[in-house]
């Protein structure tokens, strides 16, 4: 779905509870992960997220709010992991126990540093 929508549309849809859908704005850069995988597509957002349909979105009335993506990267086959040794380089894990899980980082939208972005983003 990532490779459609933001390869192909350009676009990318968040949910009515997606958390930091507000804060979403033009200029930020997103980066999108595949559960089990890894990052694998950035992109930079040119549009504020706007309620409406869009033919390409699976299940629209669930993901209402799309929003225009422009300079996306996928690399789908070549995932980014984000293993340990990755983590520990990410200041957004500083003064975390490693042994617990990191499952918050990925499983909703949050502003990371540019240094965060920089290091998901090393190989693309």
């Amino acid at each position: 779905m990532i490779s459609t929508l933001v390869g192909t549309h350009g676009i990318y849809a968040f949910g009515e509870r997606t958390p930091g859908r507000s804060q979403v704005q033009p200029g930020d850069w997103i980066c999108f992960y595949a559960a089990g995988k890894g990052i694998v597509a950035h992109a930079q957002v040119v549009s504020a997220p706007e309620k409406m349909v869009h033919p390409s979105v699976r299940h629209p009335d669930q993901y209402p709010w799309v929003f225009r993506v422009e300079h996306a990267h996928l690399y789908v086959d070549e995932p980014i992991v984000l293993d340990a040794a990755l983590r520990r380089q990410l200041e957004a894990f500083q003064h975390r126990d490693e042994e617990k899980s990191w499952a918050w980082f990925v499983q909703s939208t949050h502003r990371v540093t540019a240094h965060d972005c920089t290091v998901l983003t090393q190989r693309a």
